[in-house]
């Protein structure tokens, strides 16, 4: 399977990208270093013996996602990409919205354009806010405490009405 990894150069996507490779899968990863670093994509490589496909762009960046879909057909994707850290959230909420929910939103609209309708999303605990007892189980209500929450359960709420609306979606939360 060929697989587009957005934010594949960060601690959790370049986890994921070298167990994709080891397992035989072909990745696109597509990241603008904005939590991560460049050497980290020698270390994929270096870890996994094999080369990927490598896109620096952000996924907000419509022109750049239709290239990457353009140039590399995939049969689905895992996405990482955005921002992430709570009390930043906190003191840059625009930020946070326009990163995320933006950059989720143009994924979708380009993997439906190309005909990829499988996606894996890295949500949060977040979503589940404060109220709910730990362990937090799949049917609790979400009920977010700040941007960076609020962003994972629209994005989450996002895909579940993509799929409602087209049963050809696949969308598996984490």
């Amino acid at each position: 399977m060929k697989i587009l990894v957005t934010g594949g150069a960060g601690y959790i996507g370049s986890h994921t990208c070298v167990e994709l490779l080891a397992a035989g899968h072909d990745l696109v990863i597509v990241d603008n270093f904005s939590n991560s670093k460049p050497e980290a994509l020698e270390a994929i490589r270096t870890i996994a013996g094999r080369d990927f496909a490598f896109i620096q762009a952000d996924v907000r960046d419509r022109t750049a996602m239709e290239d990457a879909f353009s140039a590399h057909p995939v049969d689905a994707v895992i996405h990482f990409a955005g921002l992430k850290a709570v009390g930043e959230s906190v003191e840059k909420p625009l930020e946070y919205y326009d990163n995320n929910l933006i950059g989720s939103l143009v994924l979708m609209e380009t993997m439906a354009a190309h005909g990829v309708k499988r996606m894996v999303f890295s949500s949060s605990a977040t979503v589940y806010g404060m109220h709910n007892p730990v362990p937090f189980r799949e049917e609790y209500p979400t009920s977010a405490t700040n941007p960076y929450g609020y962003t994972k359960v629209m994005i989450e709420q996002m895909l579940l009405d993509a799929a409602k609306a087209d049963p050809a979606w696949s969308v598996v939360l984490l």
